[in-house]
C-alpha cells in the first residue's frame, strides 16, 4: 500500500512538473490560526496530496471536525491508517464535485473553512468556475477557501466567484507556489 501511494505520487510530481512535494512552508502559511481559531467544521480536498492535514490537526480548535476527502482509493486507505483513530477526523472517498452531497450525508449544512489541493491549472475554466462555485455554496458567510497553486493562471475565476482574493507567494517551496485565501 506505501509503496502504492509512493509510486502515485511521483506520478502526481511528475506529472505537475514539481522538483519536490509541497513543502511545510506551505502548510504553515495556508493554515493560519487566525483561518483556523473560530471554525468549527474543516474541510481538506485532496489530503494526500496537499499535505496539510498535521498542521491543521495542531491549530484547530479541540472541538471541530475536520473532513478530508479523497478520491484515490490507495491515499484515502493510506489516510484511515493514519488518522482513522483520531475521533475529530472523518474520511471520506469521493470527488469534489460532490461536496454538497458528502455534507449533507454527514448533516452538516455549512464549512468554515475549505483546503484544497486541487491542481486547477489542469482544469478548464468552466471545470474552475464550477468547483469553485460548489466550494462557495457550503461556505459560511465567514468562510474561506483556501488552496495553492504553481501559477496565478486561474486568479480571475478566483476573482469571479470569491469577493475577496488574498494572493501570496511561497518562495521556500520548490517551486515556488501561490497561495490564494478566498472570502465570500
Amino acid at each position: 500500500m506505501i509503496q502504492s501511494w509512493l509510486n502515485k505520487y511521483k506520478n502526481y510530481l511528475e506529472e505537475m512538473k514539481m522538483i519536490s512535494p509541497e513543502s511545510t512552508y506551505v502548510a504553515e502559511r495556508m493554515t493560519r490560526k487566525t483561518v483556523l481559531s473560530e471554525a468549527h467544521v474543516i474541510v481538506e480536498i485532496r489530503p494526500g496530496i496537499i499535505g496539510c492535514t498535521e498542521e491543521i490537526l495542531r491549530k484547530m480548535r479541540k472541538d471541530a471536525t475536520l473532513i478530508l476527502i479523497e478520491s484515490d482509493i490507495d491515499l484515502v486507505h493510506y489516510l484511515k491508517t493514519r488518522y482513522g483513530r483520531d475521533h475529530r477526523i472523518i474520511i471520506v472517498e469521493a470527488d469534489a464535485v460532490d461536496l454538497k452531497n458528502i455534507l449533507r450525508a454527514l448533516n452538516i449544512e455549512e464549512v468554515d473553512v475549505i483546503f484544497s489541493g486541487l491542481p486547477f491549472s489542469r482544469f478548464d475554466a468552466q471545470q474552475t468556475e464550477t468547483v469553485l462555485r460548489k466550494a462557495k455554496a457550503v461556505l459560511s458567510k465567514t468562510g474561506w477557501f483556501v488552496t495553492f497553486q504553481y501559477t496565478k493562471g486561474r486568479y480571475e475565476h478566483f476573482q469571479r466567484v470569491f469577493s475577496r482574493v488574498k494572493v501570496e507567494r511561497e518562495f521556500r517551496n520548490v517551486p515556488s507556489a501561490y497561495l490564494f485565501h478566498c472570502a465570500m
